[in-house]
């Protein structure tokens, strides 16, 4: 049985619309190539071999990859790789009650951005100042190795957001807040 059809719906669209842009894009036309549709399925296979579907619906369909209006925390991060990361946080009375992020980076960038935002909607800071990039790594079913410092990338990016409404809340004070 064909494995896409254990998907939902959403996510099966979103797969066919990459794949086919993908194909699009290096010069592959749906109404020109007779096995257009047998390469999509073999660019999604691949694609599903290497990343989790969790991994995959966060990359392709996420709604945070935005940058917010007057955060409450926010932090930029240029990891080691070049990917920049950026993390936008609103706070009301200790609760995330809005998270977003935008990053330049590749697709596990991309996922790990958005994990983060949807694991901290709702949480306290509290809650979320302990959140690891194996955390992040545990939602999104694991990364390849060689993307593993994408979820490292969110976890650092996320702790300076934190810290940034500890500084902007207490001018004066220092970091150690978050640990209280």
């Amino acid at each position: 049985m064909d494995e896409k059809q254990h998907l939902p719906a959403e996510l099966r669209n979103a797969l066919d619309q990459w794949a086919e842009d993908a194909l699009t894009g290096i010069g592959i036309f749906k109404d020109r190539y007779p096995g257009f549709e047998e390469l999509r399925e073999k660019a999604i296979e691949q694609l599903r071999s290497v990343y989790s579907d969790t991994t995959i619906d966060m990359f392709l369909r996420t709604k945070d990859n935005r940058s917010m209006d007057s955060p409450d925390g926010f932090a930029r991060i240029t990891g080691p790789c070049g990917d920049t990361m950026e993390i936008y946080l609103k706070v009301d009375s200790g609760v995330i009650i809005d998270a977003s992020f935008q990053t330049d980076g590749c697709s596990p960038s991309q996922a790990s951005g958005g994990m983060v935002a949807k694991m901290t909607k709702g949480k306290s800071i509290a809650e979320i100042k302990e959140l690891t990039a194996q955390d992040i790594l545990d939602a999104l079913g694991g990364l390849p190795e060689e993307s593993e410092h994408c979820a490292l990338l969110a976890a650092d990016t996320l702790k300076e957001a934190l810290a940034d409404i500890v500084r902007r809340e207490n001018p004066g004070g220092t970091r150690e807040a978050l640990s209280s």
